[in-house]
């Protein structure tokens, strides 16, 4: 006999041991105590109905119901019923619980994954088939979607919702440098100093969707509007008092406003003997008509920030936070009740007191250059 004929030989006869017990009888199997505690543990944690139903198949099964019975109660074939089981014993208990179940095998070794996970935090890719793109291109793995995601967590990848940064921060030394001057600034004022963190937001009259609680297999779903009204808000927020200044309406932000904002500013603090503005660089803050007003009025003091450092400015704390109140997974049909929300929140913030005096300390993040 050739060695290729012998060879064939044993190829078949290998297939036909494999296919023999690939297809054992279900009637002659005898699933152990150990098996069933664990098939019931699967069909109470699974809640789809499509895959428990396998559980409960395997269960009846397990108490010799005759295969025609079972496949006659669930309404399946006797065909997918010894699917089922064949499944089950060539593949185990998980190959049951996914519609994309894929064995777990060790496809990349420990060098490929350092570099897998080293790219995912250089990328941040946002979809996890553009990973799994990148395996099969780089290493010549095909996972299944669900694989690399039980791969991204078994190595302490999450999927997360970033921060977001200037792109050009001043350098560390120039933020320290202005925090400790309003630190000192601060120490030092003489009474009667108002200090007050001055900026602008435009409020779209649309819902921001964000993380929330629910059923997975019944996700949220959310109405929004698809207009772009907005309301443009100048404030000033006082952090000794916890209480805002603004001037809010649908003109848009210029020299003018500014002007009129600053006004309403010395009317709230008609006793302050000073009163120091902290504010960015912008163009209408810096306009020729508001610095000339400001001359006659010496009774304001301007504080600018260091270029592209929203971070050293407080009320982009109290920005944030106003979103999530009125605007982050919060609907509003009309664009009337959206304005009269917003200015029923802004002119009682004293009711958010509480978070307000933890969030809104004066701690401030240093931005790496």
């Amino acid at each position: 006999m050739s060695y290729v004929k012998y060879f064939l030989v044993l190829l078949l006869t290998y297939i036909y041991l494999y296919e023999w017990d690939w297809t054992m009888d279900i009637a002659s199997y005898q699933f152990q105590n150990d098996e069933i505690q664990m098939l019931n543990k699967y069909r109470d944690e699974q809640q789809d109905v499509r895959l428990k139903i396998r559980f409960i198949a395997l269960l009846m099964l397990a108490q010799g119901v005759n295969v025609e019975i079972i496949a006659s109660s669930i309404g399946k074939s006797v065909k997918t019923i010894e699917n089922w089981f064949q499944q089950y014993r060539a593949k185990g208990i998980n190959s049951l619980n996914s519609f994309s179940y894929k064995p777990k095998q060790a496809f990349l070794n420990k060098e490929q994954i350092e570099q897998l996970t080293t790219w995912v935090k250089r990328e941040n890719p946002a979809k996890v088939k553009q990973i799994k793109t990148y395996i099969k291109e780089h290493f010549g793995v095909d996972y299944s979607v669900e694989a690399v995601r039980q791969l991204l967590h078994k190595h302490g990848l999450k999927l997360l919702r970033p921060k977001l940064i200037p792109g050009s921060p001043p350098s560390e030394e120039e933020q320290r440098e202005f925090i400790e001057k309003y630190h000192t600034m601060k120490s030092s004022s003489k009474s009667g100093t108002v200090i007050l963190f001055v900026d602008g937001m435009h409020l779209i009259h649309q819902l921001i969707a964000g993380l929330c609680w629910g059923d997975p297999f019944d996700p949220p779903v959310m109405e929004t509007n698809t207009g772009r009204k907005r309301l443009n808000i100048l404030g000033a927020y006082d952090p000794d008092s916890h209480s805002l200044v603004h001037l809010t309406g649908e003109e848009n932000c210029d020299a003018k406003r500014i002007i009129k904002f600053y006004t309403l500013i010395i009317n709230a603090y008609h006793n302050a003997s000073k009163i120091i503005i902290i504010r960015d660089n912008a163009a209408y803050f810096n306009a020729e008509i508001v610095t000339e007003w400001l001359k006659e009025h010496p009774v304001l003091h301007i504080e600018p920030l260091p270029p592209y450092a929203p971070n050293l400015n407080l009320i982009e704390r109290f920005w944030r936070f106003a979103k999530d109140h009125l605007v982050r997974n919060t609907y509003y049909k009309k664009y009337m009740t959206f304005r009269a929300k917003v200015f029923q929140f802004l002119n009682h913030i004293d009711k958010y007191a509480d978070e307000l005096k933890t969030l809104m300390v004066e701690k401030f993040q240093i931005i790496p250059a």
